[in-house]
């Protein structure tokens, strides 16, 4: 039983999830719109279906909007931060200089021996990517370009699907009660939905409040990169056990190395602030604890991201629930 589960829940995760997510997508659509679509219509005798429709294609064109000018911003800071590759090689070449004179004045290595080796170091790696990436670039590029394409028929079908459950969305909830295999599945999804989605969802949450708290703190200090810096610092504090803190504590340190104690003092208020921020949304989102360890939820999405990928960091911790929950529905762990 215990190795039935395991091996439904990853392949159901690893292969079926891809071919339903849009209908997943659209029935929660459905769900959430449905209540509006039908106050609409009997307020204006507009049907629902059509309603429906309308408040999806705004729905749809915000997002799209959002995600135009989130992806042309981050675009664009990308190609400032090319353009800028030799005000940055010499700032790290300035860095190296001030850490090997240091590394001198402790251990008693000369300086121009140290920076030898961090020299000849770097070029290995740096040589050792390109022969990795290069034979790649136009495999990732057709690959890229049928995952583009993919994603927007999903977002066609999603839409569609949406707009048709809308219209029959009570003989659809009549079937699934009138189903008695179904009465396991929904005590599963039920508690799923209080367990593990409440948690994703909130973490959605602070990810974005955090990302969007990040990137203004940047803006602020006048960094160009203000929008990739935040956002990449909102996934980061996601991860449990390590936080924002992992990146802005060396940054304060190089910017005291560099004389810049207010971009220092920056990074760690930045920091504080976050913290303290998850510290006041996590009970508010959550409600109760959840009764899972940090250390599981670390070890939930590490797992995912070998099992699942990048998607691991949802799909881990989803899993590793969902797998516990069917257990616990049939006595399994008993």
């Amino acid at each position: 039983m215990i190795v039935g589960i395991l091996a439904g829940v990853y392949l159901g995760y690893r292969y079926l999830m891809p071919v339903f997510l849009p209908f997943i997508a659209a029935w929660i659509l459905a769900c959430w719109l449905y209540p509006l679509s039908l106050k609409i219509e009997k307020k204006t005798k507009i049907k629902r279906t059509f309603a429906g429709a309308v408040l999806l294609a705004v729905l749809f064109g915000v997002l799209a909007v959002l995600v135009y000018q989130g992806i042309g911003e981050s675009l664009s800071q990308l190609k400032r931060a090319f353009s800028n590759y030799q005000v940055l090689q010499k700032w790290l070449f300035s860095l190296l200089d001030r850490c090997c004179r240091m590394i001198e004045e402790i251990t008693g290595i000369r300086a121009d021996e140290s920076r030898e080796y961090f020299l000849q170091q770097a070029g290995m790696l740096q040589d050792q990517i390109l022969a990795a990436l290069s034979p790649n670039i136009s495999r990732a590029v057709l690959r890229g370009t049928g995952k583009l394409l993919f994603f927007l028929s999903g977002i066609v079908v999603t839409f569609i699907s949406a707009v048709l459950l809308m219209g029959d969305m009570e003989n659809f909830r009549q079937k699934i009660w009138d189903y008695s295999w179904m009465v396991g599945i929904r005590r599963v999804i039920r508690r799923l939905k209080k367990t593990t989605v409440t948690y994703l969802k909130a973490q959605v949450v602070i990810i974005a409040v955090i990302s969007a708290v990040c990137a203004a703190a940047f803006w602020m200090m006048k960094s160009p990169y203000y929008l990739l810096l935040g956002t990449a610092l909102g996934i980061l504090d996601a991860v449990p056990l390590i936080g924002t803190g992992t990146f802005l504590y060396p940054a304060a340190v190089i910017f005291l190395i560099r004389g810049q104690s207010k971009m220092a003092l920056g990074c760690v208020l930045v920091d504080l602030v976050t913290s303290l921020l998850r510290e006041f949304l996590e009970p508010r989102l959550l409600g109760e604890k959840l009764g899972v360890s940090p250390i599981m939820i670390l070890i939930s999405v590490y797992l995912g991201m070998i099992l699942f990928g990048v998607w691991g960091v949802i799909l881990g911790p989803l899993s590793f629930s969902t797998v516990y929950e069917i257990g616990k529905e049939w006595d399994v762990w008993d």
